[in-house]
């Protein structure tokens, strides 16, 4: 293997590191969130909060040059985990 590839590919592995890592913080924020809206018995679904991200994550999406749909379905995995983290606290609150 060249070493330009070794390199990029090093870098790639740093990149997700720090992915993982934002991941792990985006989840630790959205559990207080879930939290908060167990002990407000507010609902689960915020449609209107979820359709200010989807024009958000777009825009990001379209300035980082990262296909857009991609985006999208990480984004729906990760609010399909989160949704079942806020009811299975609201289940217990």
């Amino acid at each position: 293997m060249s070493d330009d590839l070794g390199r990029l590919r090093g870098k790639i592995d740093d990149v997700d590191a720090g992915l993982i890592a934002l991941l792990g913080e985006r989840f630790k924020l959205t559990r207080s969130v879930g939290q908060l809206k167990a002990v407000d018995g507010s609902p689960v679904l915020d449609v209107s909060r979820e359709q200010a991200q989807d024009a958000r994550y777009a825009a990001l999406a379209k300035a980082a040059d990262v296909d857009g749909d991609l985006v999208r379905r990480v984004f729906d995995d990760v609010r399909a985990a989160v949704r079942a983290e806020h009811q299975a606290a609201g289940a217990r609150a």
